[in-house]
């Protein structure tokens, strides 16, 4: 069978599929309606034309229903059952007809010229394939790029901290510091947020909110210890910070971006020093403000890291 045939017969399918169910989905409603009106027995409701015609009709269906059913006492009842089994009904042929849908086009032949890209039989079918490949490649590459600065935050020591705790003491402490990141990221404009159970990374499209936002984190730490912190060891955090050009967009999901950019800002926070901001030098020459800033004496990604610790925590 040809593919415009399979398109035929699959059109046929979906005719008598929405035609099946309209009939179906009627019945329902009529045995609905019936059921309703089956309570009321006031004149002015009786005389009317339509309910009427409905009792005509649906009390000898309703009787027979009823005997079929061996329920003769729950006449009334016959209805609401009957529209659940039309239900049913209508739940299971959607399925057949899915699974027909599937089965019909998991047969229905490949265009020609689908084969002739997805086949490599040949010499020519083989630099066709690549030719494909490198034209996906090219515009991947030339996918519009946003510059966007990236900020890894991490908890030091996340899992020993919750050692011999309480489970309310760790639930409320850990929810105020991620309550206290939240409100920082929130009035620094922070565009997309990426979270781990005790870590986070966020894109800005602002350097100096980025900015702004780890130093506001790492200033807060020391009062937050003394304030919110109900366990016993201190809130230490590590930060992390890279900037370049990267194919994101307004319906990208962060969680599902790969770019070294942002791998390398991550690099950054795992080599920091806890409650230290780190970055490259490239990056520290780049800021307006470089103050507070220091060499971090390392290397991450054959890149030189600059520190940066808030004084309230200095050593």
């Amino acid at each position: 069978m040809k593919r415009d045939q399979f398109g035929f017969v699959s059109n046929v399918l979906d005719a008598v599929h929405r035609i099946v169910g309209f009939v179906l989905g009627f019945a329902i409603v009529l045995c609905l309606l019936y059921f309703a009106v089956s309570f009321v027995h006031t004149p002015r409701v009786a005389e009317f034309a339509g309910i009427a015609q409905l009792h005509r009709f649906g009390d000898p269906l309703m009787t027979r229903a009823a005997g079929a059913l061996h329920v003769p006492a729950a006449k009334r009842y016959v209805p609401l059952v009957l529209a659940l089994v039309f239900y049913l009904l209508i739940v299971a042929l959607d399925r057949v007809f899915a699974l027909i849908h599937r089965e019909l086009w998991a047969r229905a032949p490949l265009p020609a010229a689908q084969k002739s890209v997805l086949a490599a039989d040949s010499e020519e079918a083989r630099e066709e394939l690549v030719r494909k490949y490198r034209e996906i490649e090219q515009a991947l590459n030339d996918a519009k790029r946003k510059r966007c600065t990236f900020l890894s935050i991490d908890v030091v020591g996340s899992t020993q901290m919750k050692d011999g705790e309480s489970d309310i003491d760790i639930t409320a402490t850990f929810k105020a510091y991620e309550d206290l990141l939240k409100r920082t990221f929130l009035v620094n404009r922070a565009w997309k947020q990426a979270w781990t159970p005790d870590g986070v990374m966020i894109c800005f499209v602002d350097r100096d909110k980025a900015l702004a936002s780890a130093k506001s984190i790492l200033e807060k730490l020391d009062p937050f210890n003394r304030r919110d912190n109900k366990l016993k060891t201190p809130f230490q955090v590590r930060c992390g910070m890279n900037e370049g050009d990267v194919a994101i967009f307004e319906d990208t999901n962060l969680e599902k971006v790969v770019d070294h950019i942002i791998d390398v800002a991550g690099h950054m926070q795992k080599h920091a020093a806890p409650d230290t901001l780190w970055m490259s030098e490239e990056l520290y020459n780049a800021l307006d403000d470089r103050s507070g800033f220091g060499p971090a004496d390392a290397e991450v990604d054959g890149l030189t890291a600059y520190a940066w610790k808030a004084p309230v925590t200095a050593a």
